[in-house]
C-alpha cells in the first residue's frame, strides 16, 4: 500500500494554513489494471472486489459528504455513480460497470 503524506502549508496572504494530503497512487492504479486484465484474485467467497480506492480519493469523497467508511444507501449510490463515470473508471477492478 502506498503511504499518504500530509503537508501543512501556510498562506500568509489570507492568514490561513492548509493541510495537503499526497499519495503516489500509481501502484494502486496499476494493481487495478492488472486485476481487470487477469481477473485473478477478485473473488472472495460470495463477494467480488469491484474497486480499490486510494486513501487520498477516499478523503476527497468524504469532504464531498460521501461516507466511504460506513456508507448508507445514498452514499453507495453516489460511490457507484462515481466509479461508473469516465473520470473514476481506473479505480474499478473490472471493465464492466458496477
Amino acid at each position: 500500500m502506498s503511504r499518504v503524506y500530509s503537508d501543512i502549508v501556510a498562506d500568509d496572504f489570507e492568514d490561513k494554513i492548509h493541510i495537503v494530503h499526497k499519495q503516489d497512487v500509481e501502484p494502486i492504479l496499476q494493481a487495478n489494471k492488472d486485476v481487470r486484465s487477469t481477473r485473478a484474485g477478485s473473488r472472495y467467497g460470495d463477494m467480488e472486489k469491484v474497486a480499490s480506492i486510494p486513501s487520498v480519493v477516499v478523503m476527497e469523497w468524504m469532504k464531498e459528504g460521501i461516507n466511504v467508511m460506513a456508507p448508507n444507501r445514498e452514499d453507495l449510490r453516489r460511490m457507484k455513480k462515481k466509479l461508473n463515470s469516465p473520470e473514476w473508471k481506473h479505480l474499478r477492478t473490472r471493465d464492466n460497470k458496477i
